[in-house]
């Protein structure tokens, strides 16, 4: 978003009144996330994305295409400064990837790498990070072979170091497509070099996906064949529209497979399908499916044209083939929002190259809805994290049994964050540790009284959530601990509904059974 707006302040005459390449595709995307969210069994969680990131519900996806929208309009006859910034992103990120996998880590201060000794720079996660570096690989070959200098040199060399520091096969694969990407459309006639390359890229992305399905393989490459399973099944299940922008681990947990469950545990879940085919088929359907492969022609024809220009055509093809290796990438392994969004800018900068000559009806109406998009956004994310740091205070204050103070944390950000069922959780785990620890009978009909204000507001909110009934079912278990015997059958049938969305969570299964034992005669005597 950076990139995009800093493209518009520093030209902002040039923007289009008008639609570009991208547009139209895009705006039709973006149609079928909001019809696949209206549609979806939790609304609420898809417009805004799940707790651990915010960013894949539907606002995010706004935010992704505006920047893609708004870079293939802002950036005409300025397109190098902007992908400057961008081989500069890439080797800061990989420089630290570096650093991290020589053992020095600034910021973070790992004392051991978290994955496996697999660098993770900023990103938090190795596939993320050589996403990123695969994206931006050709960008940096860009600027090295452009410039000729020592320094753009060392800056390539920062990009490779961060992603053989990521350690991710995927993203070298992709990167290797890349390289190959770059250098035929570069050398070639530019017509036959890019239907070489896409025909390059689906080969081995082909390869790819059939290598990751054979039979053998590490745990990782069996749960990915699961995953892939589940997602072709859930798409059966919601074919037009699916399950919602970030919806995919709702229909995860009601459809993995035993398989999957026996290789990764009952606790382990997947919010992405592993590719994006199947992801986008599964969570926006057949609709959406139609709206991404009228993307990717968009964004093919935009490179066509830009690889005809003589004045832009090297950096067309760091950019075609950037996104290329993205492509390549994202058959196997997910995509951070970082990544993403710099994928945005990519394909705006590349949709802009071929219209160097200023519109004749500038506008600045695209510039001023990006920039309360941006604000809107600004201000809720500031929102989300202050909110999260008294969370966070409540959980420390939870760790020292420091109840009274949990508890009113946890309700602070249940009130600043309304719906959030990770606050919900949080809160009624901290009310049950207080009754547990206090005798006073009033004081604990008093504690009741919040449990079950709690798990009404996690049903009401979340009615198709395994987890608002799971809350629901514990609410009721810990009346009848204290004595309220009637309330089993109400945490049964809350069990039963969880059960319904994820059958195959073992804890919810013992936390089943362990009501019907008391339910049972023998019990009651």
């Amino acid at each position: 978003m950076f990139v995009a707006a800093w493209g518009a302040v520093s030209r902002p005459a040039a923007l289009a009144a008008g639609t570009t390449a991208l547009d139209l595709p895009l705006g039709a995307l973006l149609i079928a996330l909001g019809l696949s969210a209206a549609v979806a069994p939790d609304p609420m969680t898809n417009l805004r994305g799940r707790y651990d990131s915010y960013a894949y519900g539907l606002w995010g996806m706004a935010l992704v295409s505006a920047a893609a929208s708004f870079s293939s309009r802002c950036a005409r006859g300025r397109e190098v400064a902007p992908a400057r910034w961008l081989s500069w992103s890439a080797a800061v990120v990989g420089g630290y990837a570096v650093l991290q996998k020589l053992g020095f880590d600034p910021v973070f201060q790992f004392k051991a790498l978290p994955t496996g000794g697999r660098a993770v720079s900023s990103l938090g996660s190795p596939v993320d990070l050589g996403a990123m570096m695969a994206l931006l690989w050709p960008a940096a070959l860009w600027r090295a072979d452009a410039e000729r200098r020592i320094f753009p040199m060392i800056l390539a060399v920062l990009v490779a170091g961060g992603l053989i520091a990521s350690g991710s096969r995927g993203a070298m694969l992709a990167a290797g497509v890349g390289t190959a990407a770059y250098w035929l459309l570069t050398r070639r006639e530019p017509g036959v070099a890019l239907r070489r390359c896409i025909l390059l890229a689906v080969a081995v992305a082909a390869l790819a996906v059939a290598w990751s399905y054979r039979s053998g393989g590490s745990v990782r490459d069996l749960a990915r064949r699961e995953v892939w399973k589940t997602a072709l099944h859930a798409s059966t299940l919601r074919p037009w529209l699916g399950w919602g922008p970030d919806g995919f681990e709702d229909a995860f947990k009601l459809l993995r497979t035993d398989a999957f469950v026996a290789l990764l545990g009952s606790n382990s879940y997947q919010a992405y399908a592993h590719n994006d085919i199947l992801h986008v088929l599964s969570a926006a359907g057949l609709l959406g499916l139609a709206a991404y492969a009228w993307l990717l022609i968009a964004l093919a024809w935009a490179a066509r044209r830009s690889l005809d220009s003589t004045k832009n055509r090297a950096l067309a093809a760091a950019l075609t083939a950037g996104l290329l290796a993205l492509w390549v990438n994202l058959k196997l392994n997910p995509v951070a929002l970082e990544v993403l969004a710099l994928a945005a800018v990519c394909a705006g900068l590349l949709a802009s190259l071929p219209l160097s000559a200023p519109p004749k009806a500038p506008s600045r109406w695209p510039l001023l809805g990006l920039a309360a998009l941006a604000s809107c956004s600004f201000v809720y994310a500031a929102q989300l994290a202050r909110i999260d740091a008294v969370f966070k205070r409540g959980a420390k204050a939870q760790a020292v049994r420091d109840f009274p103070s949990a508890r009113s944390a946890f309700a602070r950000a249940r009130r600043g964050v309304p719906c959030e069922l990770s606050y919900i959780t949080a809160e009624i785990n901290a009310i049950g540790d207080w009754i547990n620890a206090t005798r006073d009978v009033k004081e604990r009909l008093s504690l009741l009284a919040l449990v079950d204000a709690d798990a009404r507001e996690a049903i009401a909110c979340h009615p198709r959530q395994a987890v608002a009934h799971y809350i629901a079912g514990a609410a009721a278990r810990m009346h009848a601990d204290l004595g309220f015997k009637g309330r089993l059958e109400d945490a049964a049938r809350e069990f039963d509904l969880a059960l319904a969305l994820d059958p195959k969570l073992v804890p919810l299964q013992d936390a089943r059974r362990e009501v019907t034992r008391l339910m049972s005669p023998a019990s009651s005597r």
